[in-house]
């Protein structure tokens, strides 16, 4: 069963602002990697944090050679 993007990614939001924030991490890391900073953006923005798939607390069977092969396949999550 295919799971929600929300899910898929383990995206956790946080913050009282309207604006949205979003932190990505880098290779070989997770979303934890913006626990000491995001705190301090949530009193001005809606904060998102999430794990790209294949890291962290993603669904690791959502990891597909193909698609994640570039670049692109990472982004088109985002989007």
């Amino acid at each position: 069963m295919a799971r929600s993007p929300l899910e898929r990614n383990s995206v956790h939001l946080s913050g009282t602002g309207s604006q949205p924030i979003m932190f990505a991490h880098g290779f070989g890391c997770d979303q934890s990697m913006w626990r000491f900073v995001a705190p301090a953006y949530e009193d001005r923005f809606k904060v998102v944090l999430f794990d790209y798939v294949g890291c962290g607390h993603s669904d690791w069977d959502a990891y597909d050679p193909e698609r994640y092969s570039t670049l692109e396949g990472y982004a088109r999550d985002i989007i």
